[in-house]
């Protein structure tokens, strides 16, 4: 698709980290080059992948920058786009989904429109390798952000509309118009996440308040920066799908180390703002408890002593029990080989 450069438009740098991703980048970088929106530059880094992914990049030529580091995590390697990037916006990617071809002149244009936006986000689809999964996946994903509340729409105190007609790949003559939200959602936001990464748009000058992503968090770096970025501005969020999110069972997104890694990342977040809790003290008494419960949950079969520490912790300190309080417990007393087997039994019912 050949797409006419407007004179005045801002460069928008996209920085895509990526591992052992040949299977699926391409379709990822394609989907950029694919935007409707120009002047746009392309960052990818290879994360020291091992499987031709770096081949796969050199493939694109000069249409993209590519980087080659050794492996050193998904926050390196988020920093290493971030630092190559010279846009005045610059947006995050992964390299396992697809961009809708108007995601960047959407999102370009709500910043253009909102000066105290400091950064957006939007909905998003999801699929399989079957297929589509569903059109609209962000209450799905972020489910302390339940449709029954409102969504994740709901958490924004300002509400307005945006009309993205000539950001499509074809002009339809009419407005196309998508309600946005926006506003300060700080407190919320360090209650759990909502803001999906690589839906992520933001200002260039966000770095120098608040600096790239923690390298020494493991998987849940994403949370703390975008926490960071919500305590120096507003947030705000296209309700439209932007982004074809990739379902598949490698994510880590709910592993044992995220579970744990949030339970790190939300310490951090009360530790550079003691006031928070104090603020909400009951909301937070819940989020920690619910966090310790979950940790212990994750842990009990490998590290039942750690496990039974962070259950107590729950219990005792944080006054919580969950439904998976009693599974919990339940893991800490039978062997490995035992709850195996009662896990085979129940998948043959």
């Amino acid at each position: 698709m050949s797409v006419a450069v407007r004179a005045g438009r801002p460069l928008v740098s996209v920085a895509m980290p990526v591992y052992n991703g040949s299977a699926t980048v391409a379709q990822a970088v394609r989907s950029l080059l694919d935007q409707t929106y120009r002047p746009i530059e392309i960052i990818v880094v290879d994360d020291g992948s091992t499987d031709g992914t770096w081949e796969v990049l050199q493939s694109f030529g000069s249409a993209i920058r590519a980087i080659r580091q050794p492996n050193s995590g998904i926050a390196a390697a988020r920093n290493a786009g971030l630092n190559a990037a010279q846009g005045e916006f610059i947006a995050l990617m992964d390299s396992d989904d697809i961009c809708e071809p108007e995601r960047i002149a959407a999102q370009a244009r709500f910043l253009g429109e909102r000066p105290e936006v400091v950064l957006c986000c939007s909905d998003f689809s999801a699929f399989n390798a079957g297929g589509p999964v569903s059109n609209s996946y962000g209450e799905v994903y972020y489910s302390h952000c339940a449709a029954s509340g409102g969504g994740v729409k709901a958490v924004y105190p300002g509400h307005g509309r945006l009309d993205i007609s000539d950001c499509l790949v074809s002009t339809p003559g009419q407005a196309v118009v998508v309600p946005i939200h926006f506003g300060a959602v700080y407190e919320e936001l360090a209650l759990g996440n909502f803001v999906h990464p690589p839906t992520v748009l933001f200002r260039r000058d966000v770095l120098t308040e608040v600096g790239c992503f923690d390298p020494e968090i493991k998987i849940m770096c994403e949370w703390d920066w975008l926490v960071r970025v919500a305590r120096v501005g507003a947030i705000g969020f296209i309700d439209r799908p932007l982004l074809r999110y990739r379902l598949s069972a490698s994510q880590v997104s709910f592993s044992e180390d995220a579970v744990s890694d949030s339970l790190r990342v939300a310490q951090h977040i009360c530790e550079r703002d003691p006031t928070l809790q104090e603020r909400q003290p009951e909301r937070f008494r819940r989020f920690f408890g619910g966090l310790y419960s979950d940790a212990a949950d994750a842990r009990a079969e490998r590290h039942p002593l750690e496990a039974l520490s962070l259950l107590l912790t729950s219990i005792m300190q944080y006054h919580t029990v969950t439904w998976q309080t009693p599974r919990t417990v339940l893991k800490l007393l039978l062997p490995v080989p035992v709850l195996d087997l009662l896990r085979s039994l129940a998948d043959t019912l």
